[in-house]
């Protein structure tokens, strides 16, 4: 896939994706629909074990169920079974359901499941590894290395430097010539750095030995040159230790030697597919375009939030950001594989499958470019989304489940506030949250576990073995277009007893 108008050296290359970990979690053993243990049933809707623990750990839960015990335990559970009875009582018919972006942006997380399952069911499931190969790579990742380093973002000074570069002196004398007498860099790198998997995968395989030159290496949109100043050894005594170093290092070579079939993969399935723009109308949303995505975070969720609550915002959509937009909301902006989009299409798109940029810190005078990029990687996506179609991967019960679990949500929070709305208690619940859940919330959310007492069943024995973290953490996956990996904790009851529904049979 190529893009007109720009250098050879920047024709699009495939960007690798790290994955959710809600994929690499799943059970293994059928792969198609991989099994799933049911902690509680509502009505229609269930939770599984999986669930339950991702929606307590890889968010920041309320001070009043921060702890793992019993008490604490059992007021998330009534959270979650809250958020479903919720979700039922808002039903089917509300404006939210009938709002178009709502609709776009559960699709969108369903399709991003997709292309996650795809991989880990088409690629990463079928890799098999010889413990002698894990073996290699163990006796490496004890290691902590010292590096000094310089990149490049230029692909052909790159390659030019990697030509004439062949010892220490070289290095110190490139690095010179391009930065104008600074300090070399130099770090620490760790086999579970938050390096890009290039880097560790050069430094953590093969021989590598004091003093050698390594690169360049891709790294984003830059290329870097690495010298092996040294290291210092970590040896690992404890055999749990060891057993857990060794599932890690299976499960990362696992991922390694996936990425690099699904990248063949992709690469087929783009071949000879051509993006063209129209560089007018591009020229002219540029501006617009980085206007919004060079916003601060908070900016960026106020957004979110009025699409969902229409709160004030100084944005709703691309065609009413300004007037100069409106005039080319309907003209052509790029074409693809003989289908021309427009400004309006492309902006439709971004609901389901916001922009995933390349480059983390991007500058005004890039922001074109890295824009070209991202849109190539969106179209890319709908193909791989439409190879996941056909395989009919809508329909398996994990990915289901995390449409459900987002569209559950969603709706809980409109029915939570639609209610306190109502009863006048929208600025006390803000002041302060405890004081309402107690005073108000919990009476309301009984009065429902009342009204579906009969539809309500838990499994209380698989729930007295269910163990949770201590850590607050706030999971996020990179190179996605939906960041987040779970809901916000539902912040709706701390009632801490299980005195309604049943005992679930089996």
């Amino acid at each position: 896939m190529d893009l007109k108008n720009m250098r050879a050296d920047k024709y699009l290359v495939i960007v690798f994706i790290i994955f959710d970990i809600f994929v690499l979690s799943c059970q293994r053993e059928n792969a198609e629909q991989p099994s799933e243990k049911i902690l509680a049933r509502i009505g229609d809707k269930t939770i599984s074990v999986n669930e339950f623990i991702r929606r307590a750990e890889y968010t920041i839960r309320p001070i009043y169920c921060r702890k793992d015990n019993y008490i604490h335990r059992k007021i998330v559970l009534n959270s979650l079974i809250a958020e479903k009875l919720l979700a039922l009582e808002a039903g089917d018919e509300n404006k939210l359901v009938k709002t178009p972006y709502f609709q776009d942006y559960l699709k969108g997380r369903q399709e991003q499941a997709m292309r996650q399952w795809l991989f880990y069911n088409n690629f990463y499931q079928r890799v098999k590894l010889s413990p002698q190969k894990i073996s290699e790579r163990m006796k490496l990742v004890g290691r902590k290395y010292d590096i000094s380093y310089f990149s490049v973002s230029d692909t052909y000074v790159a390659h030019k430097i990697s030509k004439t570069m062949h010892d220490t002196v070289d290095f110190k004398i490139k690095f010179n010539e391009l930065s104008n007498g600074a300090d070399l860099p130099r770090r620490f790198v760790q086999w579970n750095n938050l390096e890009t998997r290039e880097v560790i995968n050069a430094l953590y395989s093969g021989s590598p030995k004091k003093g050698d030159i390594i690169g360049p290496l891709k790294q984003d949109t830059n290329y870097i040159f690495i010298k092996i100043n040294g290291w210092t050894e970590r040896v690992y005594l404890s055999q749990n230790t060891k057993k857990q170093l060794w599932e890690d290092v299976k499960e990362q070579m696992q991922y390694d030697e996936a990425k690099e079939e699904y990248v063949k993969f992709v690469k087929g399935l783009m071949k000879g597919k051509k993006l063209r723009f129209n560089n007018e109308t591009f020229e002219t949303l540029v501006p617009i375009i980085a206007d919004d995505y060079l916003k601060s975070q908070e900016e960026k969720k106020a957004a979110f939030n009025n699409r969902f609550w229409k709160k004030e915002s100084h944005r709703n959509d691309l065609d009413n950001h300004s007037s100069s937009l409106k005039d080319i909301i309907d003209k052509p902006l790029f074409t693809v594989e003989g289908q021309t989009w427009t400004v309006r299409q492309f902006e439709l798109a971004l609901v389901s499958h916001p922009l995933v940029f390349r480059k983390h810190n991007i500058s005004k005078s890039e922001f074109a470019e890295q824009l070209k990029f991202a849109i190539a990687d969106l179209i890319r996506d709908q193909f791989i989304t439409q190879e996941a179609y056909k395989h009919g991967y809508e329909n398996v019960n994990v990915v289901k489940r995390n449409v459900s679990m987002w569209r559950d949500n969603l709706l809980a929070i409109y029915k939570r506030n639609s209610w306190l709305k109502l009863n006048n208690k929208e600025d006390e619940f803000k002041s302060n949250i405890i004081k309402t859940i107690e005073k108000d919330l919990n009476p309301y959310i009984l009065s429902i576990m009342k009204k579906y007492n009969d539809e309500i069943e838990i499994d209380t024995e698989l729930f007295e073995k269910i163990k949770l973290s201590k850590i607050n953490s706030f999971m996020t996956q990179r190179n996605m277009p939906f960041k987040i990996m779970v809901p916000s904790f539902p912040v709706i009851t701390n009632h801490n007893k299980l005195d309604y529904g049943r005992k679930m049979q089996h």
